[in-house]
């Protein structure tokens, strides 16, 4: 569980930083410890009403099916039966629906300290991996084309964003490795090792998707499953309580991903994108790695529209200049600068 700090929760280049991310939380301090743990369905809760005294939001209004939390830089709103919660116009997937019991609305522990906690606090993670180079994983290759639309094949998309964002990163002093650089196929493996073998390194994969619905549409970011829950929109498995390697960096994997999905999604608001939400995933690539990292999906390449726009050079330089814009407040959240 979330403990408290006896030192300032934020100093002010971190606020600033953090700010960039809607990851604002000006109001929490040192808080008490003495959470009110609820057991229902089999699971451990806590309270709303304990959520708004540890962070110190001034205001929780329950209303309905509907839990807001508020401050005056912050807000935090979730309905009760949907794992949907949004934090300052970013939303997440939680591991398990907001739930009811008597008169307390309950959040489950877990998504309490795998999710809320670190994104309300990114000081928390104190062990946080600095870092000066990239590995930019672009999806599929050779005889993998991914997904296939009417104006082209992920590979190549992906390909294209993973170039710009890594000239963008070499511009801008940072280090950048490439799990490819062409149109080869890497093993999925093969890949989490490139990023494990590249010192000082947070890794980000890079991927567009595909549906047999032709009106799926938006932008989503992977994170690591947590051990013990299921991956989103999944049923829970027995798998799913062995930890991983990459669970290590929980904290750290779920603060890149809010950074960005919300960069990205600023980047590109002139096109008025769908936001799919911050989700988990169980993918190899994120599960065998030892360094912070996500997956990012950059749209629908089955969708008229959308493929369409993938498919420029413009959306393509938007998408990396997105991705790059997370990637400096990320280490600027975690290192001050």
């Amino acid at each position: 569980m979330p403990q408290p700090r006896t030192s300032p929760a934020f100093v002010p280049h971190l606020l600033r930083a953090v700010a960039t991310l809607c990851l604002l939380v000006a109001l929490v301090g040192t808080a008490r410890a003495d959470w009110n743990i609820v057991t229902h369905n089999g699971r451990d809760h806590v309270t709303a009403a304990d959520i708004k005294s540890f962070y110190r939001f001034p205001e929780l209004k329950l209303s309905g099916n509907t839990a807001l939390w508020r401050g005056s830089q912050l807000w935090m709103k979730a309905t009760i039966g949907s794992p949907e919660l949004i934090i300052n116009d970013v939303k997440f997937i939680l591991s398990h629906p907001v739930t009811r019991k008597g008169r307390h609305v309950l959040v489950s522990r877990i998504d309490l300290a795998k999710l809320i906690d670190p994104v309300l606090r990114p000081d928390f993670i104190r062990q946080a991996q600095r870092f000066d180079t990239v590995v930019i994983d672009a999806g599929h290759g050779g005889h993998d084309p991914g997904a296939i639309g009417p104006y082209g094949k992920e590979k190549d998309f992906a390909l294209s964003v993973a170039k710009r964002l890594g000239a963008i990163l070499q511009r801008n002093g940072y280090k950048v490795k490439y799990t490819r650089s062409d149109d080869r196929f890497i093993p999925l493996k093969k890949r989490a090792q490139i990023g494990n073998s590249t010192p000082n390194s947070i890794f980000i994969s890079i991927h567009f998707n595909s549906a047999k619905r032709t009106g799926a549409q938006g932008i989503e970011t992977f994170a690591l499953t947590p051990a013990g829950t299921a991956s989103t929109a999944q049923s829970q498995r027995p798998s799913d309580h062995k930890k991983r390697t990459g669970n290590r960096r929980d904290a750290e994997n779920i603060a890149l991903a809010t950074a960005v999905q919300n960069a990205v999604l600023k980047q590109i608001n002139r096109y008025r994108p769908t936001d799919r939400g911050i989700k988990r995933a169980r993918w190899t690539v994120l599960s065998g790695l030892t360094r912070p990292g996500i997956l990012f999906e950059g749209g629908f390449v089955s969708n008229q529209t959308e493929g369409k726009r993938i498919a420029t050079a413009a959306y393509q330089q938007q998408l990396a200049q997105g991705l790059a814009t997370a990637i400096f407040k990320y280490r600027k959240a975690i290192t001050g600068r």
